[in-house]
């Protein structure tokens, strides 16, 4: 798959991902949860932002963009989309879904999305676009430690 593909696909995975955290946020009681939600949501927009600024250069030719924001994020060592359209995601949470069930679920997707990362990583061949995937996929294992944590403190995980 091209690279422009990849970062085609990675673009929707960020966008569906804001979506699917600011309507679990919208399900979660707890003030606590939701805020985690919102700000995961927001995490989010500023990847999509990264994503689409390297997309954009890459288009008009220019290589790699410099994406300071992204230095922050330190490199790991080491396509399907994650987020079903809307009437999936609600359709795979139950009926009246609890925080559990929302952690559970963005559990997987935050799982899913570094694989994601980290295979088109290991498969890109430009050292940039390895780094890049890099760091996204160290975003996302960020991110599932935040989730797990908050499980594991609420639900006294594992069971």
């Amino acid at each position: 798959m091209a690279l422009q593909e990849v970062l085609a696909q990675a673009l929707k995975l960020e966008v569906d991902g804001r979506d699917l955290y600011h309507k679990l946020a919208e399900i979660v009681a707890d003030p606590a949860g939701a805020w985690m939600f919102k700000k995961l949501a927001a995490d989010e927009v500023d990847h999509y932002n990264y994503i689409k600024r390297q997309y954009d250069a890459l288009q008009a030719g220019e290589g790699w963009a410099a994406i300071p924001e992204m230095e922050l994020v330190d490199s790991l060592d080491a396509v399907s989309l994650v987020f079903p359209p809307e009437k999936a995601v609600l359709e795979a949470l139950p009926e009246n879904p609890t925080e559990e069930d929302a952690l559970l679920f963005a559990l997987n997707v935050e799982d899913t999305s570094f694989k994601l990362y980290h295979n088109s990583a290991k498969q890109a061949a430009d050292p940039e676009a390895k780094k890049l995937f890099m760091q996204l996929a160290n975003a996302e294992r960020t991110h599932f430690n935040v989730v797990m944590q908050r499980y594991t403190s609420r639900y006294d995980y594992p069971r």
